[in-house]
């Protein structure tokens, strides 16, 4: 027997983010979960009763396994961005709000969905649910309002019946881990609805209990997913510098990345994790502390633009403990300020804003989904040790593998940086005193398959020495 839950968004939006700027999408089966959840606390305070049958079906629902998704593929999707201010529950003498004496503003953007087919189909093609289930779970559907945020209002239908494809769906399937080409969605699981309950109850977000799994997706499971490589790093957060400051030349990318692992490590809670300090994870990539640079355009002076922290495959409770770190306890109170001594201060944006130039979009260094395999550095690479009479362009190869990349078909030693705006060597002086000095180059690296960023490589690569950019013809640029 075949379980299908269908949602329709009213307003043809879904309101959701997966990033602070990038856009959910398809709806991950543990939101349409949590919102069943919440309806099912509705029985709780006018009929114990039904609040016990409720709890039967949604124990049920959660050792279903991950269902397959019907929807839209995400190119048929275009993002919507909302910003505006918005009156918070911090007091301060002098306030920001004129309505709310004592309250504070703060600005805020909402990232959303504009599908351009409103619907998105859950089955679940194996599932042994009795009629009393059945039941109960078209009750609770009924009386959900939203999925995702409460601006993204939904109609949710469930049928014993396989929903009938619509033509512009892709099916969205359960694969293993490590998939090219795969996404991760958060799924229900055994234990999900405690879990649930008892993060309300500690005044936890939902997604700090949630589990993923790996998704491929396409009209037809026959077709081939195109094998790419992902590197060792998952997640690449965002700050833009604030504008209207003096601008701070590429060359002291150095300076700034070790005051930004300082800072990191300052707001993380001891015991503070070997992969965000460097320290005790030698056989683990650890986090990388990143400039983002102003290169790879006609004007491009290389000026730092923003920082990133790019976050490798990590534990989950040291994934928390950073990102807690990184963004604040409940993910309002992300770093705004690098101080380096009494004087020197620089201020960062809200990473939710969205970037106002490409050089800080997370595509901008990581590439695009399908990845790339041409590569060139727009900051110079240490070498791992003296070449020696050796040809470097072997050194740097090695240099790939051992930062967790596929080893290179070719590297190309180059005399000078390729790309407007690079960095040809750090300013003199700003690498760290612990740190032995070895040659810099710059070089071009192509891969035998595609590769997705970030592509970081060197002695130096988690302070952002070596960092590539995809390589763009010149009738491109």
């Amino acid at each position: 027997m075949v379980l299908s839950i269908t949602v329709r968004l009213r307003e043809g939006r879904y309101d959701a983010a997966d990033e602070a700027t990038r856009v959910e999408w398809p709806p991950h089966p543990a939101r349409l979960f949590c919102a069943l959840v919440a309806s099912a606390e509705h029985d709780a305070e006018v009929d114990a009763r039904a609040y016990t049958a409720d709890d039967v079906a949604l124990r049920w629902l959660e050792g279903a396994g991950p269902p397959s998704v019907m929807a839209v593929p995400p190119s048929l999707v275009e993002t919507s961005i909302r910003s505006g201010y918005v009156v918070t529950n911090a007091t301060e003498s002098r306030s920001g709000s004129t309505n709310w004496p004592g309250r504070t503003n703060r600005a805020s953007t909402r990232v959303g969905a504009l599908p351009t087919d409103e619907h998105v189909a859950y089955i679940w093609p194996d599932a042994q649910a009795d009629d009393g289930i059945l039941w109960r779970l078209a009750k609770l559907a009924r009386r959900v309002p939203y999925i995702g945020r409460s601006t993204s209002s939904a109609e949710v239908v469930i049928s014993d019946e396989m929903v009938a494809a619509r033509e512009s769906w892709v099916t969205y399937r359960p694969t293993r881990l490590g998939t090219p080409g795969a996404i991760s969605l958060r799924v229900p699981y055994p234990g999900y609805t405690d879990q649930l309950r008892a993060a309300y109850a500690e005044g936890q977000r939902s997604w700090e209990v949630a589990r993923s799994i790996e998704y491929t997706f396409g009209a037809d499971s026959t077709q081939p997913v195109p094998e790419v490589a992902t590197g060792p790093y998952r997640e690449l957060l965002i700050w833009p510098g604030q504008r209207g400051g003096v601008p701070v030349r590429g060359d002291r990318l150095l300076a700034v990345t070790d005051i930004l692992r300082r800072a990191v490590i300052d707001r993380i809670a001891d015991p503070v994790p070997p992969q965000a300090s460097g320290h005790g994870a030698d056989d683990l990539p650890h986090l990388a502390y990143l400039p983002l640079l102003d290169v790879g355009h006609r004007h491009a002076d290389g000026r730092l633009l923003g920082v990133a922290v790019a976050l490798p495959e990590m534990a989950r409770h040291d994934r928390l403990a950073v990102l807690r770190g990184l963004l604040g306890p409940d993910g309002e109170d992300p770093i705004r300020v690098l101080r380096s001594g009494p004087d020197g201060i620089l201020r960062l944006g809200d990473p939710a804003e969205p970037p106002p130039t490409w050089g800080l979009r997370s595509d901008r260094w990581t590439g695009q989904p399908e990845g790339t395999r041409r590569w060139v550095s727009v900051s110079p690479v240490m070498l791992d040790r003296y070449p020696g009479r050796r040809d470097p362009s072997g050194m740097l190869a090695d240099g790939f593998v051992k930062a967790g990349y596929p080893r290179p078909e070719s590297v190309t030693v180059l005399e000078a940086p390729l790309v407007q705006g690079a960095v040809r060597v750090p300013r003199r002086g700003s690498i760290p005193a612990n740190r032995p000095i070895r040659p810099f180059v710059h070089c071009r690296v192509e891969f035998s398959t595609p590769v997705r960023g970030p592509v970081l490589a060197g002695a130096l690569r988690y302070l952002g020495c070596g960092m590539f950019v995809p390589e763009v013809s010149r009738g491109n640029r």
